[in-house]
C-alpha cells in the first residue's frame, strides 16, 4: 500500500472530524474568493458600462444621478438641457462627436432612448470596433424605427419587423388612461444589437425625432417647455483624451455651455458610487480573512488530534521499517487531502455564489457583472493552502518523532 492510500484510509477513518475541517476550509475559501470574484466582476462591469461614455453633458445637479440614468438606464432623468446646448457643445474645439440622448419614455418598463445614428459608430478606443454593433437588421433611418439591445429584445420578445408601443415614464399606463400621442405612434423594430455586456443591452434606441414628434403637442417636450429640439443629455467623444476632457469640464463649470449645464466623466462617477456601496464588500472580505485564520486553527487541531490518537499506529509503522520521513509524508498527505478537498469545494461554492449574486446585481443596477478569476483570486487560494500547510507542520513533526518503544509498550 503506497503512502497516498494510507493517508486516504486515515482521512476516511476520521470522516466526521476531517469533514468538519473540509467544511471550515470551504467556508473560508468560499467567502474570500466569492467576495473577490464579485468585486472584480463589478469593476469589469463598470469598465464596460462607462466604455463608450467618455464625457456626459447634462443639467446641473447630482452628477451620479445623471450617470445612473444615462449610462445605467436606471431611475428618473435630471431636467433636460436647454435648447441650444447641443449646438454649443458641438462648437467646442475639443469635441470630436456630440450625440444627443433623450430619455423619458419606455415600453414594458424598458427605457427608450432617443438619439441619432451617430451612436452606432461610437468606439471605446479609436482602433476598436463599434461598441453598438448590429447583429441583425440595420440602424434606424427614420422616426419611429427602433434598434433593440440584446437583453431588451429578449425581455420584450421582439425581433426585426415587430412593432411596439411606448408610454411616458417607466410604468405601464392604467388601462383606459393611455396617452393618445404615444398610442398613435407605434415603433417598428429594424435592428438588434450584439451583446455588449453592459447596461446598453437593456435599452431601446430610436431616432430622437421620434421623441420630438410624440411630445410636440404636449407640455412634456424634451428640454425646456418651449424648446422643441432640446435633449436630456449629450454623449461627448473628445478629440484628445484626457486633455480635452478637462477642457470640457472647465467650460461647463464656467458656464460656457449654459448656466445650468454640467460635464461629468461617467467612469469616475461610477467608481465613486461603487466605493460608496462597497462597505458590505469590505466587511465580507474581513470576515473571509478571519475565517481563513479559523480554518487554519481547525486544520491544526484536526491534524494534531489525528496524530495523537494514532500514536500507536504510527509506532507500528516505524517498527516494521517505515522511516521518519515516510511517517511525516503520510501525515502531510493526509493534511493535503483535507486542504485540497476544502479548497476545491470552496472555489466551487464561490463560483456558484458569485454567479448568482452577479445576476442580482445586474437586475438591480443593469451593470453586467463578469465573473472570472482575476490576479488576486489565485493568491487567495495559495494563501489558504499555505495556511493549511503551516497548520499541519507541527503535527507532522510530532508524527516523525513518534517514539516506537514507549508507544508500543503503553498498552
Amino acid at each position: 500500500m503506497n503512502d497516498l492510500q494510507v493517508a486516504w484510509r486515515q482521512v476516511t477513518a476520521r470522516l466526521v472530524t476531517h469533514g468538519l475541517t473540509v467544511a471550515t476550509i470551504a467556508l473560508a475559501v468560499g467567502l474570500a474568493v466569492a467576495t473577490d470574484l464579485l468585486a472584480q466582476g463589478v469593476q469589469r462591469g463598470i469598465d464596460r458600462a462607462a466604455g463608450p461614455f467618455d464625457v456626459l453633458v447634462g443639467s446641473r445637479g447630482n452628477a451620479q444621478q445623471l450617470v445612473i440614468n444615462s449610462v445605467l438606464l436606471q431611475g428618473d432623468p435630471l431636467e433636460n438641457v436647454p435648447e441650444g446646448t447641443l449646438e454649443r457643445v458641438r462648437a467646442h474645439p475639443g469635441v470630436a462627436v456630440a450625440i444627443p440622448l433623450a430619455y423619458g419614455d419606455s415600453t414594458g418598463r424598458t427605457k427608450i432612448i432617443g438619439t441619432t445614428p451617430d451612436l452606432f459608430g461610437v468606439r471605446v478606443r479609436p482602433n476598436a470596433p463599434p461598441f453598438f454593433a448590429l447583429v441583425s437588421g440595420r440602424a434606424f433611418e427614420a422616426p419611429f424605427e427602433a434598434v433593440l439591445g440584446s437583453i431588451a429584445a429578449s425581455r420584450l420578445g421582439l425581433g426585426v419587423g415587430a412593432t411596439f408601443g411606448a408610454t411616458h415614464g417607466d410604468e405601464p399606463p392604467i388601462e383606459g388612461d393611455e396617452d393618445e400621442d404615444h398610442v398613435a405612434h407605434p415603433y417598428r423594430v429594424v435592428g438588434i444589437l450584439s451583446p455588449t455586456r453592459s447596461p446598453a443591452d437593456v435599452g431601446v434606441y430610436v431616432a430622437i425625432e421620434s421623441y420630438w414628434e410624440v411630445h410636440a403637442s404636449q407640455g412634456r417636450r424634451p428640454g425646456d417647455a418651449s424648446g422643441p429640439r432640446a435633449v436630456t443629455a449629450i454623449l461627448v467623444k473628445p478629440r484628445l483624451f484626457p486633455q480635452d476632457v478637462y477642457r470640457l469640464q472647465q467650460t461647463a463649470m464656467t458656464g460656457g455651455f449654459g448656466p445650468t449645464v454640467q460635464a461629468v466623466v461617467p467612469y469616475q462617477e461610477l467608481v465613486k458610487l461603487n466605493r460608496q456601496v462597497g462597505q458590505g464588500q469590505r466587511i465580507l472580505s474581513a470576515v473571509g480573512l478571519g475565517t481563513i485564520a479559523i480554518a487554519g486553527a481547525t486544520t491544526f487541531l484536526a491534524m494534531y488530534g489525528s496524530v495523537r490518537d494514532r500514536r500507536r499506529d504510527l509506532a507500528v509503522l516505524r517498527a516494521i521499517g517505515a522511516t521518519r520521513w515516510r511517517v511525516a509524508r503520510i501525515v502531510l498527505l493526509e493534511g493535503a487531502i483535507v486542504a485540497v478537498a476544502g479548497i476545491g469545494a470552496g472555489i466551487a461554492a464561490a463560483w456558484v455564489g458569485a454567479s448568482s449574486l452577479a445576476e442580482v446585481v445586474a437586475d438591480a443596477s443593469n451593470v453586467q457583472v463578469v465573473v472570472a478569476p482575476g490576479v488576486t483570486t489565485p493568491l487567495m487560494v495559495a494563501a489558504m493552502l499555505g495556511v493549511a500547510v503551516l497548520a499541519g507542520t507541527v503535527p507532522t513533526v510530532q508524527a516523525a518523532r513518534t517514539d516506537v518503544a514507549s508507544n508500543l509498550s503503553s498498552d
